[in-house]
């Protein structure tokens, strides 16, 4: 009896050890996410596949992670098509585009990495359509409007927000989208807003 009474014990605290659970929560303080944000390293370049591929340009975006809150860096936009389109009578020939962003992330990313927002402003040249009326009577004795492509120099401060991804290669994904104001805009015929953004896959290093 008392052998019975002594085993059912032992099985019973077996049972309810066996069923204790410790839960574990790992959360990286910041030595850790400093650890792991120098592992990476601190600087990043990455392409714009939006605009390599409607086109076709090149947005290359080179970005230095000052820390794991923040960073600086500059866009460069070089269009190298012909941009023969109706539908489209000015466009940026080349951009550049210095930023400054702040990161915004929970304990498990690497840093200059999530959710960020960021400042900006674009200095771009390029061409556009531009129509005058020619008083001057043709062969037919009848005047005209005469196009003239003429060039354009303008600056558009602005802000954009987006979001990044990063894998322990140190491949990143990012999508953002932003606006900005021409500052020189004196015609009807090219925007007086700008749309900044895209989605640009890059390699920090």
């Amino acid at each position: 009896m008392m052998k019975n009474i002594i085993l059912f014990i032992l099985l019973f605290s077996i049972s309810v050890n066996s069923q204790k659970v410790q839960q574990v929560e790992v959360v990286k303080n910041d030595n850790q996410i400093s650890y792991l944000f120098d592992e990476l390293g601190q600087n990043e370049l990455k392409l714009d596949l939006i605009d390599i591929l409607s086109l076709p340009a090149f947005d290359i975006t080179y970005e230095r992670i000052k820390d794991p809150y923040s960073s600086f860096g500059v866009s460069l936009f070089l269009n190298v098509g012909d941009n023969d389109s109706a539908s489209r009578n000015w466009t940026d020939k080349f951009s550049l585009a210095p930023f400054y962003r702040f990161y915004f992330f929970n304990k498990r990313d690497y840093g200059g990495a999530g959710f960020f927002a960021e400042v900006f402003t674009k200095f771009s040249s390029g061409k556009h359509d531009v129509e005058y009326f020619n008083p001057d009577q043709d062969s037919s004795g009848i005047s005209y409007w005469e196009t003239v492509e003429e060039n354009f120099f303008d600056i558009a401060p602005g802000a954009a927000i987006g979001q990044k991804w990063i894998n322990k290669k140190g491949w990143t994904f990012e999508i953002s989208g932003g606006v900005g104001r021409f500052l020189l805009n004196k015609d009807e015929i090219r925007p007086e807003f700008l749309i900044r953004g895209g989605f640009s896959i890059g390699k920090r290093f």
